[in-house]
């Protein structure tokens, strides 16, 4: 429905879908519209819940959790693991827990509540993860910090092994005791949990929800600035997002979508001697290339002309200066060559 909507509006009939919806969902800042999947926002709403599982001890809720579900092992959660009715509500908590997890670590207080070996609290992975061979010779994988190394210096080291060690493995020992020598317990508090994705290091619904919402192989370098922070309408500053993304009904994009309405052979109406794609339309046409050196030479700058729309977008030339009236004055030029192009290939065509 969101999509339809933001397609052909209210009433206007059907229209072609220019830009994946999982592309329009993503924040501005990386190419999207910043509209986010309504699946990702629940998500990043049920990830508070286990965010305050185990920060509030005496609630109600939690004991009414914790009475159906029960504690997991690690001491600080309620099992994820649910196989009972499809509806019920913790189910649902617990399928968040796999991406929730990936950020969050621990900040050891009195080292009653971590497990030493087998929760993150220590570098970028678990102690019992960084030294497998030292894991497997201890009696207990779940035994907290404060009982192998005490509540203050110098560390009782008690790792309790059920066995000899190994040359191998008193290798590993020795590591392991150098890199917590920079360890400092504080005995008056408590553990807590941090979370990786907000500075404050406590949980925010809008932090996990962005990272959700983030999809890999886009161009981390998308022209935020002059797309959306320019003083131009903003029907024209949704033009320029579709030129950005290369999605511009040009006659090469109509041949694929509708070839039945698409000019045959696609060629440019503007020069008469190429196809028309978005790169030769607004930059690399013979009619185009000379509006950008007649900007370029307004701005007394010399320019080489980039690859793609895409670089001319993402280049900041610095046109009229680097003073915020410069950049804006800059900013418009540009987006106001790329507009006019555009209407005039349509004059010509219509």
């Amino acid at each position: 429905m969101q999509r339809n909507f933001l397609w052909s509006g209210v009433g206007e009939g059907k229209r072609d879908h220019l830009v994946s919806w999982d592309v329009v969902c993503i924040p501005k800042a990386k190419g999207g519209l910043g509209l986010g999947r309504i699946s990702l926002r629940n998500s990043a709403l049920l990830g508070k819940w286990l965010w305050r599982f185990p920060r509030e001890g005496s609630a109600l809720w939690r004991h009414v959790i914790l009475s159906i579900y029960g504690l997991h092992s690690n001491g600080w959660d309620a099992n994820t693991v649910v196989r009972w009715s499809h509806r019920c509500p913790w189910k649902a908590i617990a399928q968040v827990s796999q991406e929730f997890f990936k950020f969050t670590r621990f900040v050891v207080g009195d080292g009653e509540r971590i497990r030493f070996w087998e929760d993150l609290w220590w570098g970028d992975q678990p102690l019992g993860v960084r030294y497998p061979r030292l894991l497997s010779a201890v009696t207990d994988k779940n035994i907290p910090i404060s009982s192998i190394l005490g509540s203050t210096r110098p560390f009782s080291w008690n790792f309790n092994f059920r066995r000899n060690l190994s040359d191998s493995e008193i290798e590993d020992l020795e590591s392991l005791m150098r890199s917590l020598d920079r360890l400092h317990l504080s005995p008056s508090g408590p553990d807590m949990r941090s979370w990786s994705l907000s500075p404050s290091r406590l949980f925010t619904v809008k932090s996990f929800f962005l990272t959700l919402s983030q999809i890999h192989g886009l161009p981390s370098d998308f022209p935020t600035r002059i797309v959306w922070n320019s003083q131009v309408p903003f029907k024209v500053k949704s033009f320029v997002w579709l030129v950005a993304h290369k999605k511009v009904n040009t006659n090469d994009m109509l041949q694929l979508r509708r070839p039945y309405k698409a000019l045959s052979p696609d060629i440019c109406m503007m020069c008469m001697k190429h196809g028309e794609t978005v790169d030769h339309l607004f930059l690399h046409c013979p009619l185009t290339m000379g509006l950008w050196h007649k900007l370029f030479q307004l701005a007394k700058t010399d320019w080489v002309p980039p690859r793609s729309i895409f670089d001319m977008l993402s280049t900041n030339f610095n046109g009229f200066g680097s003073s915020k009236r410069g950049v804006v004055l800059w900013q418009a030029a540009c987006i106001a060559l790329i507009w006019v192009v555009w209407r005039e290939r349509n004059v010509r065509i219509f």
